[in-house]
């Protein structure tokens, strides 16, 4: 019985693949393609306060130019 149900899997991962490929190939859909820009929010544990990436990589350079001076 797991044979059997490995074998439904493995067919079912397979034709899904081959479908997708088959409509990406036709322009029927366009592929993902995973976004470079972080989401969320990112905490800070010295001002204990959530930022957002940007927001964060400016106060780090901020904190890097205060410590060097």
């Amino acid at each position: 019985m797991e044979f059997m149900l490995a074998v439904v899997g493995v067919v079912l991962l397979l034709s899904m693949t081959t479908l997708y490929m088959y409509l990406v190939e036709d322009d029927k859909v366009e592929p993902h393609v995973p976004s470079k820009v972080q989401r969320g929010n990112f905490w800070d544990a010295e001002t204990k306060k959530f930022y957002k990436w940007d927001e964060l990589m400016k106060l780090k350079k901020l904190r890097e130019k205060n410590d060097t001076t």
